[in-house]
């Protein structure tokens, strides 16, 4: 195990109507003036809740104003008119009301309120310090990215079509209300997209060169575990309360840095979809899913014993000592009929990949110091464009 430094600061409030409580810890926190940053009226589930923070802030007498228009794959753009309004306005705190995308685009803001120069190529492209954000709260709505707790913020820039990320301890969110029963509504895909992210977190977690990590394993497999029982059921029964409360806490704890302590993540799969989601704005689940897929079809002989363990012990894979390879193939086989089963894409090309745009996706995905791609695999840009075509194969 590598040696390590961990902190989550980020107070968690899990539970039915917590969201009521909401201002208790903004004020906590020292908000007075909120930016109030979410998707909008999009659905009557939408409207009551952003109501009731409303009624919330006013009977607090928390002063407000308004960000709405949030896109799946958050633009930058709206990011830097938020920072705007924020500055104009005076506002010390930044209320997401939402979900992943909601709460990395409030980040985003949150670092470009207080940041004076060129936010998209100094912080994202550049990878530079910024000063302390603003202070941002969460209230969440879906279960997936767990970025109501993480370190890191995803934004696309849609003029260059280029999707990254800044990644530091100051941009944890003050706190994050959790309430499962405010994702109820979520459309089915959603659902599974969140899922497959989850999913997707803790493999690119397992998938590591420090093998002595016998406890955090576990905690990964467990996630992986639990997603897999868990999300068929909230797919059928949407109000299941028990299946969506293991599912969104399954989503926090996977993404918050903890289960990735002692070891190198392998991230290869995330970093290819951040130039595939930029390039074609499709969905960040259903695109890791498919990824991953391809990567593990590509990169499994690289640490046989690694992936073999992984299949048997986080999808309940039957044991084979004498057959490892066989073994693995079996379970790409079963994750691949659980995509299907949940209703995603196993090939890539349904989320608009394109034969000619292969190069360009290669290069794009973001690199280690090496120049590869990847803790474990290191993949070059053509190893990536194998991996797409192992994604565009007939099922």
């Amino acid at each position: 195990m590598l040696n390590f430094e961990y902190s989550c600061s980020t107070k968690f409030v899990f539970g039915k109507e917590q969201q009521k409580n909401v201002a208790a810890y903004i004020k906590e926190f020292g908000g007075t003036k909120v930016l109030l940053h979410h998707y909008g009226d999009t659905y009557p589930a939408a409207v009551q809740l952003i109501a009731d923070v409303k009624a919330a802030l006013d009977d607090a007498g928390i002063a407000y104003v308004e960000l709405t228009g949030v896109q799946p794959n958050p633009k930058l753009a709206l990011c830097l008119k938020g920072a705007q309004i924020v500055r104009d306005e005076g506002c010390d705190f930044i209320l997401a009301v939402g979900g992943g995308s909601v709460i990395d685009s409030s980040k985003c803001i949150a670092a470009a309120a207080n940041y004076d120069g060129d936010v998209w190529n100094d912080l994202f492209i550049g990878q530079q310090e910024y000063p302390t954000p603003v202070p941002v709260g969460v209230i969440l709505t879906s279960a997936a990215t767990g970025s109501e707790s993480s370190c890191g913020s995803v934004i696309t820039n849609e003029e260059t079509r280029e999707k990254k990320f800044i990644y530091r301890e100051v941009n944890r969110p003050k706190f994050a209300i959790m309430n499962p029963e405010l994702t109820y509504t979520l459309p089915s895909f959603q659902t599974a997209c969140g899922g497959a992210d989850i999913i997707a977190h803790a493999s690119e977690r397992y998938f590591t060169v420090e093998h002595d990590n016998y406890f955090t394993d576990r905690l990964n497999e467990a996630v992986i575990k639990t997603v897999r029982h868990y999300l068929p059921i909230a797919l059928k029964d949407p109000e299941n309360y028990e299946a969506r409360s293991n599912i969104m806490w399954a989503a926090t704890m996977a993404m918050n840095g903890i289960f990735g302590v002692g070891r190198m993540d392998e991230m290869a799969v995330h970093n290819m979809q951040q130039e595939m989601g930029g390039l074609y704005d499709s969905a960040h689940g259903a695109g890791v899913a498919c990824l991953g897929i391809g990567w593990w079809k590509y990169c499994y002989k690289m640490d046989i014993p690694r992936f073999y363990r992984y299949f048997t012990e986080a999808w309940d894979v039957e044991p084979d000592p004498f057959n490892p390879e066989q073994v693995i193939l079996e379970g790409i086989e079963k994750a691949q009929k659980f995509l299907v089963e949940i209703g995603l894409p196993t090939d890539c090309r349904e989320l608009g990949v394109k034969e000619e745009d292969l190069q360009r996706l290669a290069d794009g995905a973001d690199r280690g110091p090496d120049g590869t791609c990847g803790t474990l695999s290191h993949l070059s840009s053509e190893d990536i464009i194998n991996i797409y075509h192992l994604c565009m194969e007939e099922n």
